[in-house]
């Protein structure tokens, strides 16, 4: 039997391409993996630099992994408010429940800003479970900032067993309360009302009322 003879010098460069594009796929698969995971990105929140840790909780916003978790949660007590607010929106780009959880814990926080609060309470309107504590809030938190995100949460939810509890903030003595629980109830019904939230609450008792009883009629008001 006659054994063909390989002419290694013929196969060599293909050998070696062969070995090459392995090297390189398999870089490229430890970097992603890397990106994943944070990647970058955690360097980047630990920067002195505000832009740099602002850029550090968007991008950390779909990355994976206990140690982007955690740079993530760290970011939300950054002693900038705006690179704290960017990590509580970031929280809430995932449909995750344990997120949820991360802003429901910083809406209840008080040792925390109330505009951090009141964002973490905002963005909790993005899950679709958290109306109750979202009205909770709303009706019992002394912070207006907070109360103004909680209005704010329910408008984004737009449930409409919640227009009773939205209703009552439209007396709220915080404009930024009033604006966001006027919007959440236009978000949800067909008709518009001629409620002005710059104005006190007692000039606009005609306006409260005519709503009040077209909701009524609408059966969503007892």
């Amino acid at each position: 039997m006659i054994i063909p003879s390989i002419d290694l010098k013929r196969h060599r460069l293909p050998l070696a391409a062969g070995g090459f594009f392995f090297v390189i796929l398999l870089i490229t698969a430890i970097l992603w993996l890397m990106d994943s995971r944070g990647g970058s990105a955690l360097s980047l929140a630990e920067s002195e630099d505000r832009e740099d840790r602002i850029k550090a909780a968007d991008r950390l916003a779909d990355k994976s992994g206990a140690a982007a978790g955690k740079a993530l949660s760290d970011l939300t007590r950054d002693k900038d408010r705006w690179v704290a607010i960017r990590a509580v929106r970031s929280l809430a780009k995932s449909p995750d429940r344990r997120n949820r959880d991360v802003l429901r814990r910083i809406a209840s926080d008080r040792s925390r800003r109330g505009r951090v609060r009141g964002e973490a309470a905002a963005q909790m309107g993005r899950f679709k479970e958290s109306a109750s504590e979202l009205t909770q809030v709303l009706a019992a938190e002394p912070d207006p900032e907070v109360r103004a995100g909680a209005a704010k949460g329910l408008a984004i939810l737009r449930d409409q067993a919640t227009i009773p509890q939205l209703v009552k903030a439209l007396e709220d003595k915080d404009e930024e309360v009033r604006r966001w629980a006027i919007t959440g109830i236009h978000k949800m019904i067909v008709r518009r009302f001629s409620f002005n939230a710059k104005a006190p609450p007692g000039t606009q008792q005609h306006e409260i009322d005519r709503l009040k009883t077209y909701l009524r009629r609408c059966g969503v008001l007892d």
